[in-house]
């Protein structure tokens, strides 16, 4: 990925429409005198590009007199679960690995702000899916995605952000990881080298009948020294905090 090409500023005059090329979709954008319409157009299999009076089939934002809009990626709202069976720590090891966050595309008019925000675009269709046990559990999204060793070894893209979890098994017992949450919600989302980038996820695990302690942080060799911070954390914490992080469906103790 060479630069961040869908994101950024776009600048257009009262009855004038675009179409924009988000690799899993099309956005097409039309300005009134005072507001916007925006519709998504599912990525045909053809070069041809949709009619541009149906862009005003879709929404309808009235907004005032600027004609600026600013498209910037984002996390999913709900935390994100890793299905992650074929990986085993070893006892009290550490170990660091990656995954893709499938992205969001926000729309703001004028500036980047809250009270800005027109609406927001996925690049991947994600399901939905439930975290722990029926009763005490929370709803989630499932990550179908593999993961990766090497950070290198990732095919960057728009779509996607790196998530780089570090887990040290604090326990007498090998963890054979089943399910695991990643709360995407208290994570910011970074540029680095070109690299879209989450927040570090630090995990220690203590045993299957506790707590494990999660921090959300910054790495000088994943972030670089200078955070350049593309969207801050939907909910933010700000310390290491006990959660509920893994799932098990089955014993993971081994029996002599």
């Amino acid at each position: 990925m060479e630069k961040l090409s869908i994101y950024g500023k776009k600048q257009l005059e009262p009855g004038k429409q675009s179409f924009i090329d988000c690799n899993n979709f099309i956005l097409g954008v039309k300005r009134n005198t005072e507001g916007w319409y925006l519709k998504s157009f599912e990525q045909g299999t053809d070069e041809s590009v949709p009619n541009p009076e149906e862009i005003e089939e879709g929404m309808y934002y009235h907004t005032g007199k600027s004609n600026t809009l600013i498209l910037a990626p984002a996390l999913p709202v709900k935390p994100m679960v890793f299905k992650g069976k074929r990986i085993t720590i070893s006892p009290h090891q550490r170990l660091t690995f990656f995954v893709k966050i499938p992205l969001l595309m926000q729309v703001y008019y004028a500036k980047k702000q809250d009270e800005n925000l027109l609406a927001e675009f996925p690049f991947h269709k994600i399901s939905d899916t439930w975290f722990g046990e029926p009763v005490n559990g929370e709803a989630a999204y499932a990550l179908d995605a593999e993961h990766f060793l090497d950070i290198n070894a990732i095919e960057r893209d728009e779509n996607s952000a790196i998530c780089p979890i570090n887990i040290f098994n604090n326990n007498d017992a090998p963890l054979e990881l089943e399910r695991l949450i990643l709360r995407v919600d208290q994570m910011n989302l970074l540029r680095f080298k070109e690299q879209i980038v989450t927040s570090l996820v630090k995990l220690e695990y203590k045993g299957k009948d506790h707590l494990s302690a999660v921090n959300y942080g910054f790495s000088k060799a994943l972030h670089g020294e200078n955070h350049e911070i593309l969207a801050k954390a939907r909910n933010p914490e700000n310390k290491s905090l006990l959660k509920i992080n893994f799932h098990f469906i089955k014993n993971i103790y081994r029996t002599e």
